[in-house]
């Protein structure tokens, strides 16, 4: 009995002292996935990392971001782009028994020495499989050595605005010194998905490598087809993914650059040193935050706020109206992205963005008559985005109006009647006489009348004589 009253008084004290201490860290830092607004850096499992908006480059979270790690093979986003940019993708590629001879344990596309491939082919299948003697086999064609290219591309890396980057190498296989950010690797990935074909190649999730001289044609599935493509037990993929690129070795751990487009926001993360399959869990994680950050709303809807209104001449006298008219906008291709996004609790940027990049012309002169549903001209969207189209409109007449019976001519109609006689001259008449010399005598007179009126000497008043009265004083 004694022994249970113990035990009873122990528990009464354990959770005496719960009740006043706080809670443990693992439920304190528990991710909340109804909440992704709420994250901290101790719910990434990843070194460090990063997510930005990819037209800005805003930062809008960010973990241990500017500590130099190994990118592993992420290197090859830049390698993938300067190959874009500066190679023609119908040239030959003849692989070097260098680039064939990569390490085992370094991944690769299995080329041999002698082999011709086609640019363009090797640039997608290095891309999707992340192949080492693939980088390299771009990268001595371009600039005839790998260690050439790598200058190149520490070159480029700089100009982007990195500045904690230095690569050794054209893939990322380790090297001490190869070494990059969380923030520069945003960056130039940023830079990368500025370019439209470069978008293409990292959202593919497989690639056939055609035959060969030396082989036959190869499929590779993504490397990260898991986070991009939906699969019956794949619990990673994530349904806004539009790339980027894996990375890892034992060195680097496990490497993502991603990136996510949703309701218009494109966003760009990056975890480095993260698990297998935890860089999905952290890529999720950053770029659901990311979203939370954003407001996205459609050019239609803003318009919508505040309608074009115009006044159309000519209107008949018995429109109560008086000849407004409210244009109603109609989207000439459905499909057309014409979101416009803000960073959240700033609407009226949206606004500004609206009215910086809408851009409006009429193609019809604004009087009456007017048919409702006409189309009275055009408001083009010009998106901020890099490489994205200008999105077109028509703007529609709301309402009909008639046109007045009888009218003054407009100054237009006078122009183009006298334009089309013949005879420059009105033929002399008596009536054209009084036109031109009634005005002329009116001014005549007039002017004689002033100058009358301004010249005429007034009479000098006559001064009053003064009476002088004797006055007596006593």
């Amino acid at each position: 009995m004694e022994r249970l009253n113990r035990l009873a008084v122990l528990m009464l004290a354990v959770l005496l002292l719960l009740s006043v201490l706080p809670f443990p860290v693992a439920f304190a830092n528990e991710y909340d996935a109804n909440h992704p607004e709420n994250l901290t850096a101790r719910n990434l499992r990843a070194s460090a990392a990063i997510v930005i908006e990819q037209n800005s480059g805003q930062v809008l979270f960010e973990k241990n971001a500017d500590e130099m790690r190994p990118p592993a093979s992420t290197t090859k986003v830049l390698t993938v782009l300067l190959a874009l940019t500066m190679a023609n993708q119908d040239d030959i590629v003849t692989v070097s028994p260098y680039a064939a001879s990569v390490p085992d344990d370094a991944a690769k596309l299995g080329l041999q020495a002698g082999e011709q491939v086609r640019m363009g082919d090797l640039i997608r299948a290095t891309m999707v499989y992340s192949g080492n003697d693939g980088a390299i086999a771009i990268a001595e064609h371009i600039m005839g050595t790998e260690q050439a290219f790598v200058g190149l591309m520490n070159e480029a890396a700089a100009r982007y605005g990195c500045t904690r980057t230095h690569f050794t190498n054209s893939h990322g296989y380790h090297d001490d010194h190869h070494l990059s950010t969380a923030r520069d690797l945003a960056i130039i990935a940023r830079e990368a998905m500025q370019n439209e074909e470069f978008r293409q190649i990292a959202m593919l999730t497989s690639f056939a490598l055609p035959k060969t001289n030396l082989q036959e044609a190869k499929r590779f599935n993504n490397r990260a087809i898991d986070f991009l493509q939906a699969g019956d037990d794949n619990n990673h993929y994530y349904q806004y993914a539009t790339g980027i690129k894996t990375g890892n070795h034992s060195q680097a751990g496990d490497c993502f650059v991603g990136s996510a487009t949703k309701n218009g926001i494109p966003l760009i993360s990056v975890v480095l040193n993260s698990g297998s399959t935890d860089k999905w869990r952290d890529t999720r994680r950053l770029l659901e935050y990311g979203f939370t950050q954003y407001v996205s709303t459609t050019v239609a809807a803003l318009y919508m706020e505040n309608p074009k209104i115009i006044n159309i001449s000519s209107f008949a006298l018995e429109d109560s109206d008086l000849g407004r008219l409210q244009l109603n906008l109609r989207k000439i291709d459905p499909m057309a992205n014409d979101a416009l996004i803000a960073p959240k609790g700033s609407s009226d940027e949206q606004m500004k963005l609206y009215n910086a990049r809408t851009q409006i012309e009429y193609s019809r002169t604004l009087e009456a008559p007017i048919e409702a549903g006409e189309v009275m001209g055009i408001m083009t969207y010009t998106p901020i985005a890099a490489g994205a189209e200008p999105v077109e409109y028509e703007l529609i007449a709301g309402r009909s109006i008639l046109r007045r019976a009888s009218i003054a001519p407009t100054v237009e109609e006078i122009k183009a009647y006298t334009d089309a006689d013949p005879n420059p001259f009105p033929r002399f008449s008596l009536e054209f006489l009084m036109i031109v010399l009634l005005p002329v005598i009116a001014v005549v007179a007039v002017s004689q009348i002033l100058y009358k009126l301004l010249t005429r000497k007034r009479k000098p008043k006559l001064k009053q004589k003064l009476e002088y009265k004797t006055r007596y004083y006593r």
